[in-house]
């Protein structure tokens, strides 16, 4: 039997600059149109978790992720940790933004800001229509084991978002080690020049073009590598 392929699903966490250091919106006029363009010129998809405040500030840019055949999915509407909500704020978060962003296309994929969902929100998805939350980090080693709630399947994040801006000598060894299914993820405000911002290294080094370049070469390498890309509403957890 012939091996299954790869699968990778490539996001993007939308949303202001660099929360919670930055709260600007270059990443989103500047970032973002470069990100999209990346995107058709290598014919994949993508999945955009956007938030409610980046929804209300640019309704152009989530009708665009849409027009283009990208899936968008929900990023909590204020970019603040849930890990400081209680349920009715949580539940406010997650009603909130599906009801803005529905308005341009089916929503059914969430992920928490900060990649932190407490386990005991997860039935709040549910009832609102999530079948899957990418709230979670293979990488994040000090993290709470995963539980579980009828209806919505997990699928966390593979590495951080700096990975894939590594000098390539470094990131393609890292990436031939991950296993399926792969999930990367990126922001906007990566494709702006934030080198001299006043943000930690590793959310600054080498972003702007080289962080697009980087991106196209990993986009590449996977597909020379003989993985599909997929969007995240098309998971499917193993039987």
């Amino acid at each position: 039997m012939a091996a299954a392929r790869l699968e990778v699903y490539l996001t993007a966490d939308v949303e202001p600059d660099c929360p919670p250091y930055l709260w600007t919106w270059r990443g989103i006029e500047e970032g973002m149109p470069k990100l999209l363009d990346l995107f058709d010129a290598e014919s994949v998809l993508g999945t955009f978790f956007v938030t409610g405040d980046t929804a209300e500030h640019y309704p152009g840019c989530v009708a665009d992720i849409a027009a283009r055949g990208h899936e968008v999915g929900c990023h909590g509407f204020s970019h603040q940790s849930f890990a400081t909500f209680d349920e009715a704020r949580a539940r406010s978060e997650i009603v909130r933004t599906n009801e803005i962003l529905r308005a341009f296309a089916p929503v059914t994929s969430f992920r928490a800001p900060y990649l932190t969902l407490p386990e005991k929100f997860l039935p709040l998805l549910a009832a609102d229509g999530i079948r899957t939350d990418s709230s979670r980090g293979r990488y994040k080693w000090k993290q709470a084991a995963s539980t579980s709630a009828p209806g919505v399947a997990r699928l966390a994040a593979s590495i951080p978002p700096s990975v894939l801006r590594l000098p390539a000598l470094v990131r393609n060894p890292w990436l031939a080690m991950l296993r399926g299914p792969v999930v990367l993820f990126v922001h906007p405000w990566e494709f702006v020049d934030l080198t001299r911002a006043a943000i930690p290294l590793d959310c600054r080094f080498r972003t702007g073009e080289p962080a697009l370049h980087d991106l196209r070469d990993t986009i590449r390498w996977f597909r020379d590598a003989g993985a599909s890309f997929r969007r995240v509403a098309d998971y499917r957890p193993p039987a």
